[in-house]
């Protein structure tokens, strides 16, 4: 049995974190001293802060796939490239097959959009109507063999879509 559970931590972590609490929630305290209740609270915050951590990097994989997208002649474009690589591959590494329907790719869009249309505003470049929704799809975007470059286009169509028919 401890050997599963010990093989669970490694490869899924959340579900792991989401388990061990729910365990120490209906396990009855052996010893007093022992906060069960907010033991099995923080065991759970800590799985939750997995969640936060690949949302975030979904993110800003995406906020820097836009500005590639949107400024592609910048100065700033290689750093961008190198920021999407590093951010998705962390983004793969952390990411656990329970943690999949937790994420909210459409509101890590939203996000990300916002973002990407802000920084860019700063820079003086007016970002053009994007995609309400995402234009990939979370197995594209924690592929191990993610392609920035493809990407970018995919993007580039995309926006291209939402501006031909918006106008």
């Amino acid at each position: 049995m401890l050997t599963k559970q010990a093989s669970k931590h490694d490869t899924d972590f959340y579900g792991w974190t989401q388990e061990q609490a729910g365990i120490l929630r209906e396990t009855p305290p052996v010893d007093s001293r022992l906060d069960s209740a907010n033991l099995a609270e923080e065991i759970e915050d800590v799985g939750r802060a997995e969640i936060l951590a690949i949302s975030s990097l979904l993110r800003q994989t995406l906020i820097h796939l836009l500005k590639s997208t949107i400024e592609p002649d910048s100065q700033a474009a290689t750093h961008w490239f190198d920021e999407i690589v590093t951010f998705q591959g962390d983004a793969v590494l952390a990411f656990s097959p329970e943690i999949r329907q937790r994420l909210e790719l459409e509101k890590i869009w939203r996000v990300a959009c916002n973002g990407a249309i802000r920084s860019l505003a700063k820079r003086g470049v007016v970002a053009p109507q994007l995609p309400s929704t995402c234009p990939f799809s979370l197995d594209d975007l924690l592929d191990p063999e993610f392609d920035p470059e493809t990407a970018t286009q995919t993007l580039s169509a995309a926006i291209q879509s939402v501006t031909k028919h918006s106008i």
